[in-house]
């Protein structure tokens, strides 16, 4: 072999190392640098979880606009969760002798006025609504979290019963997050002859899912709503919004595959994730009533004008 070919391929060896080394080096140093990223992020994001709950919540401590009620002013009613903490929320009492009430659980981003403003289009059919809300959102003491939310739920759901009286029908409706708070307390109370079924708005299948990747290992709190589904066994309704900004696409259909008992799935190529309660409330209670009557999910009213139903199980 001549001297200018043994050359040659040393010479080619040795960029095939370099080029080698260089590519390792770059993905020590992207390696590097995510650490420091999220390095830079776990102060923020785990200071005793306080400030990752913070921004997962976000919870609304005022509203900047008064509201306009449909159907008259509700009236402030707080509830005492353990700890001796008590909670607020808002209240529309029934027309006498109407067992049905409503419990709404509002979203991230809100609080009990807020939520009111959309739990108000679930009147006018005699039904009572019970807005509940969680500690640390508007002006009700405390922390929020998924244990802290859990509690402020039961502690609602039990002044339902209460208000409704002994031959209470119970059904909770969920928006956003507080899908999955609805969805859990259904399970919870599964063999709660109170509780018929659950109304879950622009819900998500985990929260994680609705975060950046990057942040998903800094979430404090599970809301598996995926697990939640399965483990259900009362009626359970998804609605899903075709502009919604915030919860990935196949989430409901997600839900759907993943329920365990009677489920239907609504869908509204146009609805953002906050959804037009004027149009959507008054259906749902026309729902209620009619599955508390008897009805079956294939058998329930047309749904309001831009909504669909995709699916439904069984």
């Amino acid at each position: 072999m001549g001297e200018l070919e043994r050359r040659g391929r040393h010479d080619d060896s040795s960029g095939t190392i370099g080029h080698r080394r260089a590519t390792q080096g770059a993905r020590y140093r992207a390696r590097r640098c995510t650490r420091l990223v999220l390095l830079c992020l776990s102060p923020a994001l785990l200071g005793g979880c306080t400030i990752a709950r913070d921004i997962l919540y976000a919870p609304l401590a005022h509203s900047t606009v008064p509201p306009v009620w449909a159907h008259g002013d509700p009236t402030r009613i707080a509830v005492t969760a353990p700890g001796n903490r008590h909670v607020a929320g808002y209240y529309w009492p029934g027309a006498p002798g109407d067992p049905d009430i409503f419990v709404f659980f509002h979203g991230r981003h809100m609080n009990a006025l807020t939520g009111a403003k959309f739990a108000q289009y679930l009147l006018g059919r005699g039904d009572a609504v019970l807005v509940a809300s969680y500690r640390g959102f508007g002006d009700n003491p405390g922390l929020p979290s998924e244990k802290a939310m859990m509690q402020d739920s039961r502690a609602f759901i039990a002044q339902a019963r209460r208000l409704a009286g002994p031959q209470a029908r119970i059904w909770l409706v969920g928006h956003s997050i507080g899908g999955g708070v609805a969805l859990q307390a259904a399970n919870e109370n599964e063999k709660e002859s109170a509780v018929k079924g659950a109304f879950i708005i622009s819900g998500f299948t985990r929260v994680s899912a609705a975060v950046p990747r990057l942040l998903r290992a800094f979430v404090p709190d599970k809301w598996d709503n995926l697990a939640a589904a399965r483990a259900a066994r009362l009626p359970l309704l998804f609605f899903s919004g075709g502009m919604d900004r915030y919860i990935p696409a196949g989430s409901g259909e997600a839900l759907l595959a993943a329920a365990g008992g009677p489920s239907l799935l609504l869908v509204n190529a146009q609805m953002p994730h906050n959804p037009d309660m004027a149009v959507l409330g008054p259906w749902i209670s026309a729902v209620a009533n009619d599955l508390g009557a008897g009805a079956a999910l294939d058998a329930l009213p047309t749904p309001p004008p831009g909504w669909a139903i995709a699916a439904r199980r069984p």
